[in-house]
């Protein structure tokens, strides 16, 4: 009886800790009490109806507003399933009112910062109650769930560019608030919390000492690097290749849009969507393997992985494209070891409890998505500044390399190395290992 007694308690034990600062008081209600969290019916249905659904309709969160809602909606538990209703309501609002915008500001105000804090609360909601069902499977769980924005890119640019051309911006948006607002109906019905929320107290925040700690500083460096590089080719590569045209044709020289990078490898806008798809189905595979992989390696080994997989990719593929062809290659090489890189979050989180065991793992994620928030921000006018100053000192280097985007290739492919710098530390404290081993 005790034995059995002693089994009951460590499972409970070991829940409240893998579920960090989410919200079960183990003295008030056995694990058993609550559905099974990483498999069963419900598990898997908040994953796939919920989580993958849900992403996959309000990608473009600001990442910056990450850290604030992941402290507020922690200390308000009680508020999260309404702040999802909220965030998803101004989120379908947001694209209906940019259906009507007629000047630059409309959008900037309904796509840019309203959709934008209405995704950021569904994400932060969604990321919360998915720390709480599931444990074991967390790496694949959160994986899955942010394989959902790939999903969504991989029609979405095609339908996109197809119907603006032959509808227009307005019934295309309407069309689109039509449709998210129909889907999110099953995502909200199945995202809700595993757990019961108890009443907020400063103490729950956990702490944010983690800050200071070399782990978080050397692993959020990584984060900024590789979203210096992550979103360049997203930019660049579709509006790179607009139009099928000879280098000699007059209209290199009078429409200041076309490119002589877009000259020697011509596509078309609907092809340039097409290749945005491949990429984006590349990223589903990428970023559901990556959680895979967090689950079952140390995170040091995912991180070495995509960071040395993307930083070759972009070097080789991209840099000695030859055709069009060869530009989708890299597209689908490029997403799936580039596109995971978010799912190494929870990786990299767990890691920084290990030395901050009160640091809270939703707000850890908060502040690794503002990091990348930083990176893509920043990534904009960087790599507009080296395409401009690069045109002219890469003409005599081979296939890419030679055009306007040489510089930018190379920067893209540092940064996305660089991406790997947390696999240091791992390195470090292995090396330190051993050296106490000898000592002894």
């Amino acid at each position: 009886m005790d034995s059995h007694r002693s089994v009951l308690v460590g499972e409970t034990d070991s829940e409240s800790i893998e579920l960090g600062n989410f919200g079960e008081d183990p003295q008030r209600a056995p694990a058993h009490a609550y559905p099974e969290p990483d498999r069963g019916r419900r598990a898997w249905l908040f994953l796939w109806v919920g989580c993958f659904l849900m992403i996959a309709l309000t990608w473009g969160i600001l990442y910056l507003s990450s850290p604030p809602s992941f402290i507020i909606l922690q200390r308000y538990q009680s508020y999260r399933r309404p702040a999802l209703i909220a965030g998803s309501i101004i989120t379908c609002l947001a694209v209906l009112a940019s259906a009507f915008a007629s000047e630059v500001w409309h959008l900037v105000l309904t796509q840019g910062v309203l959709y934008g804090l209405g995704a950021s609360v569904v994400n932060t909601v969604t990321i919360q109650f998915l720390n709480e069902w599931f444990i074991e499977r967390k790496g694949l769980a959160f994986g899955i769930q942010e394989s959902g924005a790939g999903m969504g890119g991989i029609i979405i640019p095609v339908l996109m560019t197809w119907g603006l051309e032959k509808y227009g911006h307005r019934t295309m948006l309407i069309a689109w608030f039509v449709a998210i607002t129909t889907l999110s109906i099953p995502s909200i019905y199945f995202l809700r919390e595993r757990v019961k929320p108890r009443p907020g107290s400063a103490s729950e925040l956990g702490t944010l000492g983690f800050l200071a700690t070399p782990i978080f500083v050397v692993l959020q460096a990584g984060n900024i690097f590789q979203a210096l590089g992550n979103f360049l080719p997203g930019i660049h590569l579709p509006s790179a290749y607009p139009i099928h045209t000879h280098p000699s044709d007059p209209n290199l020289l009078t429409n200041p849009a076309i490119q002589a990078f877009a000259q020697r490898f011509g596509a078309s806008s609907l092809d340039a969507a097409g290749m945005l798809s491949l990429y984006n189905a590349a990223t589903v595979i990428g970023a559901i393997c990556t959680g895979y992989l967090v689950d079952r390696y140390h995170v040091s080994v995912t991180l070495f992985l995509l960071s040395v997989g993307a930083a070759v990719a972009v070097f080789f593929a991209w840099g000695f494209a030859a055709d069009f062809g060869a530009l989708c290659a890299f597209a689908f090489l490029y997403g799936i070891f580039a596109g995971g890189w978010s799912s190494t979050w929870v990786g990299i989180s767990l890691e920084i409890q290990k030395r901050s065991p009160h640091a809270d793992l939703g707000v850890l994620w908060g502040f690794a998505a503002a990091a990348r928030g930083v990176g893509s921000i920043a990534s904009g006018p960087i790599s507009e500044r080296l395409i401009a100053d690069g045109a002219d000192k890469t003409l005599w280097w081979p296939r890419s390399y030679g055009t306007s985007y040489g510089v930018l290739i190379l920067f893209n492919g540092v940064m996305l190395a660089l991406g790997g710098v947390g696999c240091a530390t791992r390195a470090y404290e292995v090396l330190k290992r051993i050296g106490h081993r000898h000592s002894e």
